[in-house]
């Protein structure tokens, strides 16, 4: 696994950020701190924005990508499905 750049350092730290803001609000409102939280249990703590800036940090930072009908992974692409394709 190559170093990471500094973009992708800061990326990765605020994915951080956003985790442990959204566990202390599940340990604020009584959660239990030996359980984990989130969208497992149908607890998420982070509002819709939070939610949407986790998600686009998450794909910046896996390196996996579509264009044109393709996925692109690690060296390798495949066709996406039709069904998938909705670009």
């Amino acid at each position: 696994m190559k170093p990471l750049s500094e973009l992708q350092q800061q990326q990765y730290q605020r994915m951080i950020e956003l985790s442990t803001l959204a566990r202390k609000r599940y340990l604020d409102s009584g959660g239990d701190p030996n359980r984990a939280s989130g969208s497992l249990h149908n607890e998420n703590y982070m509002t819709a924005e939070e939610q949407q800036e986790f998600l686009v940090l998450a794909r910046a930072l896996s390196g996996i990508y579509t264009n044109n009908g393709y996925v692109y992974c690690q060296g390798r692409s495949w066709k996406l499905p039709e069904v998938l394709n909705q670009e």
